[in-house]
């Protein structure tokens, strides 16, 4: 992981931030509620993207030159670098198509809706 870290939140008592200086990614939870989750990418570029309903992302102006493009889900089987692919951008217009292996997630869900209890 790029970061561990223990953020212990009490009332009216601000946390001191964290700094992510690492490049990697970062889970966040939640000691009480374990279905809430979250990650935080720390990347060494400005050129990233999230992808749409689809799963589709379009990454636009890049400048001229080799990219190394690698995808990322929390469940992704693996290191992303090894569904990495290399693209030469030099104009025009290029696409790239990934299938990712991915584990299967066997946390307990929260049915939508329910304020409390509702494991599903």
């Amino acid at each position: 992981p790029a970061k561990k870290f223990e953020l212990p939140l009490y009332s009216g008592v601000p946390a001191e931030p964290v700094v992510f200086d690492k490049v990697g990614f970062v889970t966040l939870g939640c000691n009480i509620h374990d279905w809430m989750i979250a990650y935080v990418a720390v990347l060494p570029t400005p050129h990233f993207q999230v992808t749409r309903q689809d799963g589709r992302a379009v990454l636009k102006d890049l400048p001229a030159g080799q990219y190394n493009v690698q995808v990322w889900h929390p469940a992704l089987k693996g290191r992303p670098e090894a569904n990495a692919q290399q693209v030469d951008v030099g104009g025009g217009t290029k696409s790239l198509q990934f299938t990712l292996p991915l584990k299967h997630d066997v946390r307990a869900k929260r049915a939508p809706g329910l304020t409390s209890g509702g494991y599903r």
